[in-house]
């Protein structure tokens, strides 16, 4: 009997499914293995040229003090906004308009804040939030609108000169009524200041019949005041309700009275500190005849502009006037007696109107 080899009696060895799985797909195995290191390249080089560094998070004002006990993120966001909100420069617009019923259309003045420096300031709009909105006022200085008897301008302190002289008797009521409208139409942010003459100068609201005994004179060799007499100057009046009240008051009860003679009140139009930025000057008197006053306002005018009003004045007046008004820079306008019969009468139908 022959000899078993002894390769022959061993067992034959068992095959995992592992081990068959690499040996029968040995190639899909490959494909796939293949496939993964490509893809996982791709997406490291994709990190390496596409990926930014993150920003850190914004700037503090506050130094870093260490590791503490953070707020609640809600209170960190309200302070940023606040911070914003502080930086951010609020711009309103304000308009400021006068005007006189003979004329509807007044200039408007537009003002900015955002351009306003921080001083003298006060709140038209109160606290909005954690935000308070400051505006300059004194940015306004020359900047309101103002309007006479059809005749516009824009100042900051303003001189209304007006004749009271006996020979305005009869077509006085416009006059008056126009006043009073223009002084009630002022905003409130300058100053004004109501000189009347006739022979004597005097401040709205002043007894012109008992003043008139303090004075001496005639139209043609001029008034001036007693020996012994010094007469009150004008000084500014802000514009206030009250104040508005009482020029109105006496621009209606203030009678009319002898002379027309209006030299020293332009004497004390540039005697006030600081002069006047307008002088509205109405007058039914030829101005031709009153050679010093045209020589006071060629002197001392300074920068004051004047608005001449003719009110159904002589036709000799106008050429003066006008040189008045181009003199200053200012404007000349005459209103003829035709006129202010049609104006008195609108100005009567209007009261009938409002009584019914």
């Amino acid at each position: 009997m022959s000899e078993i080899s002894p390769e022959i009696l061993k067992a034959p060895s068992l095959e995992s499914p592992f081990s068959k799985y690499l040996r029968e797909y040995r190639l899909l195995n490959s494909l796939l293995i293949s496939l993964f290191a490509v893809v996982s390249l791709f997406a490291l080089l994709w990190n390496i040229v596409v990926w930014v560094a993150p920003s850190g998070e914004p700037s503090s004002d506050f130094s870093d003090a260490g590791p503490s006990n953070s707020a609640p993120k809600k209170q960190e966001q309200r302070v940023r906004l606040m911070q914003r909100q502080k930086q951010a420069k609020p711009s309103q617009t304000f308009t400021f308009q006068a005007q006189a019923i003979s004329d509807i259309v007044a200039p408007v003045v537009e003002i900015e804040t955002k351009d306003l420096s921080p001083a003298m300031a006060l709140t038209p709009m109160g606290d909005v939030g954690n935000v308070r909105v400051d505006v300059d006022m004194s940015v306004l200085n020359k900047a309101f609108a103002s309007n006479f008897m059809g005749v516009k301008s824009q100042a900051n302190k303003i001189l209304f000169i007006i004749d009271y002289s006996a020979s305005m008797k009869g077509r006085d009521k416009v006059m008056r009524y126009e006043l009073c409208k223009a002084i009630d139409k002022l905003p409130a942010v300058g100053s004004v200041a109501v000189l009347f003459f006739s022979g004597p100068t005097w401040i709205a609201g002043q007894d012109a019949n008992a003043l008139h005994k303090n004075w001496v004179g005639s139209n043609g060799g001029g008034w001036k005041p007693k020996d012994g007499h010094t007469p009150e100057r004008p000084k500014w009046m802000p514009v206030t309700p009250s104040n508005k009240k009482k020029l109105k008051d006496a621009v209606v009860s203030t009678p009319l009275t002898f002379g027309t003679v209006w030299d020293n009140s332009f004497e004390w139009a540039f005697y006030m500190n600081p002069k006047p930025d307008v002088i509205y000057f109405m007058t039914d008197g030829n101005a031709n005849k009153n050679l010093q006053g045209m020589e006071i306002i060629k002197s001392k005018k300074g920068k004051a502009k004047i608005y001449t009003i003719g009110y159904g004045a002589p036709a000799g007046a106008k050429k003066p006037l006008e040189e008045i008004a181009a003199i200053t820079g200012g404007k000349s306008k005459f209103v003829e007696m035709d006129q202010i019969r049609l104006m008195e009468k609108n100005i009567d139908d209007e009261k009938k109107q409002a009584m019914n």
